[in-house]
C-alpha cells in the first residue's frame, strides 16, 4: 500500500503517464474540428478514449508497482538493481563482500556467522582462513590503509584495524572494510561513518574495477547496528545510490554496478521511486 501511495503521489508519474492519452485527445480534436460526425459518433470516440486512457494509467500503475528490478543512468553510469545470489556471478565481474574494519576471518557463529555472506565466502574459498590473513597484510596497498595496529580485543579477533571503504582484491572478489566493531564484537555504525565508507568504497572500486561489471549486495542491510540511525531497505539503498552520485566515479562502457536484494529485501523497495536518481540535483 505504501508504494500505491507513493506513486500515485509523485507529480512525474502522472506528467509521463498523460502523454499517450493527451496525445489521443489531440490527435481526436484535430480530427473532430476538420470532419463532421454525428453527435453518437462523438460520443462513441469520447467514450473510447475514455476507455483507453483509464487502461493505459491502469497499466502503467500496475507496471511501475509490481517492478522487481530496475536498471537507473547515473551520471553516465549504468547502475542495475536487482535480486540475486552473489555466488552465482561468473568469475570476469568483480563482486563485493563485506567485512568488518579488522578484516576478520574467524567464522564461529560470534566474530562472523556461517549464514552471513562473508562467512560463506570464507567457508567457500577459504578451508585454513590464515591463509587470507597473512595475504591481507602483507598487501602493501592495505597497508597504506591501516589506522591502527595492536588493537586490544577482549573477545579475539585480528589486530590491525583499516580505514572503512577499504577494498583488499582477492581473485574476482572485492573484500571491503564496511563495519565498526566494538569490545563485545557487535557490529555497528553511525550515520555519517556509513556515508563516509560508502563515498570511500565508491572511489576504492573506481580505482581497482578495470572496466569490468561489478555486482554490490545492500551494503548495511545485514547485523551491521546503525547507532543513531534506523534505516529500511529502501532508505539504505537510496544512501548507496546518493553516495555514488556525489562521488562522482563514473564507470566507462561497457561496464556497469550491479545492486543485489537479499531474501525479501526487493518487496521493500520502491523501484519506481529510484528514478529519481537519474535526475539532476538531488
Amino acid at each position: 500500500m505504501w508504494k500505491l501511495k507513493e506513486i500515485v503521489t509523485d507529480k512525474d508519474f502522472w506528467i509521463s503517464t498523460f502523454v499517450i492519452p493527451g496525445a489521443l485527445f489531440g490527435i481526436a480534436t484535430t480530427v473532430l474540428t476538420f470532419i463532421e460526425f454525428d453527435k453518437s459518433c462523438k460520443k462513441f470516440i469520447l467514450f473510447g478514449l475514455l476507455v483507453i486512457s483509464f487502461i493505459h494509467i491502469l497499466y502503467k500503475l500496475l507496471k511501475s508497482l509490481l517492478l522487481k528490478k530496475i536498471i537507473l543512468n547515473i551520471d553516465g553510469s549504468e547502475i542495475e538493481i536487482k535480486k540475486g545470489d552473489i555466488f552465482t556471478f561468473p568469475r570476469n565481474i568483480y563482486k563485493v563482500i563485506s567485512f568488518n574494519e579488522f578484516f576478520d576471518t574467524i567464522v564461529d557463529d560470534q566474530i562472523i556467522s556461517r549464514a552471513s555472506l562473508n562467512g560463506q565466502y570464507l567457508n567457500k574459498f577459504y578451508p585454513d582462513t590464515s591463509e587470507l590473513d597473512k595475504k591481507i597484510i602483507q598487501d602493501s596497498r592495505m597497508q597504506l590503509r591501516i589506522v591502527e595496529k595492536n588493537v586490544t580485543r577482549p573477545l579475539g579477533g585480528n589486530k590491525t584495524r583499516y580505514r572503512l571503504g577499504s577494498i583488499y582484491k582477492d581473485m574476482d572478489f572485492f573484500l571491503v572494510a564496511f563495519s565498526k566493531f566494538d569490545d563485545e564484537n557487535k557490529a555497528n555504525l553511525m550515520l555519517h561513518e556509513y556515508a563516509n565508507c560508502l563515498i570511500n568504497f565508491w572511489n576504492e572500486v573506481n580505482g581497482l574495477y578495470a572496466q569490468q561489471e561489478v555486482v554490490v549486495p545492500l551494503l548495511g542491510s545485514g547485523i551491521t547496528r546503525h547507532k543513531d540511525f534506523t534505516a529500511n531497505p529502501q532508505q539504505l539503498l537510496e544512501v548507496m545510490l546518493w553516495t555514488f552520485k556525489i562521488s562522482k566515479v563514473k564507470f566507462r562502457e561497457p561496464s556497469k554496478i550491479t545492486i543485489l536484494l537479499h531474501g525479501n529485501h526487493h518487496k521493500e523497495i520502491n523501484f519506481y521511486k529510484l528514478k529519481e536518481f537519474e535526475k539532476n540535483g538531488i
